[in-house]
């Protein structure tokens, strides 16, 4: 299949960048967990900023589609906002500009998403274990984009690796690898979307 070879091309010839990224992403998200079991005040910020973030007009409609019972809406709604803006605006499109955005917000997802989780209660211990597949999983698409940004500026500046004669033929190049990607983080993203959407409306 197209889409497997295109990731498991860019992926072969950026696997340590790719295990540095993994190590990094869910070492953040696991540290924030902890650190916020023992700090006090720290759940508190990570359900406010939470609390916040659902308030924002954006993620209105995502609220409304879970609202509505709708599993395929949910779900729809899901997608658009872990594609559009988790792995999109927040990543790929800003590190089109900005070297190696996508890292700085990548792991400040994992640190915001890390807190409201952090397990402070059993309850919250019994829901973590419960959501934590869907939560590794959505973050591995995370880490995806976030390799693209990688790649995306080390091909850039460092075009004399891949044979090219400009910077910005480098540049090109990284941006061809992250087309590459995103089928992979398209996908990922869909199937965590019905999970989730799902999960969320049995357990309503």
């Amino acid at each position: 299949m197209r889409i497997l070879e295109n990731l498991r091309t860019v992926l072969r010839d950026n696997w340590y960048t790719y295990l540095v990224s993994n190590l990094v992403v869910y070492g953040t998200l696991v540290m924030t967990m902890i650190a916020t079991v023992y700090i006090p005040g720290l759940h508190g910020v990570g359900l406010r900023n939470t609390e916040a973030f659902l308030g924002s007009p954006g993620s209105l409609w995502v609220v409304e589609a879970y609202a509505s019972g709708s599993i395929v809406r949910a779900a729809l709604m899901t997608l658009l906002g872990n594609l559009l803006f988790a792995a999109l605006a927040t990543t790929t499109l800003p590190s089109l500009i900005i070297p190696f955005f996508g890292v700085v917000a990548t792991i400040g997802r994992a640190v915001f998403i890390g807190m409201p989780f952090a397990p402070t209660s059993l309850e919250g211990f019994i829901a973590l274990i419960v959501t934590s597949p869907v939560l590794l999983l959505e973050f591995q698409a995370y880490v995806l984009a976030m390799l693209g940004s990688i790649i995306l500026w080390r091909s850039a500046l460092g075009y004399r690796r891949r044979n090219l004669s400009s910077a910005w033929e480098g540049y090109l190049a990284g941006i061809k690898d992250n087309i590459r990607l995103y089928p992979a983080i398209i996908i990922v993203l869909l199937g965590i979307a019905f999970v989730e959407a799902v999960t969320a409306l049995f357990l309503h």
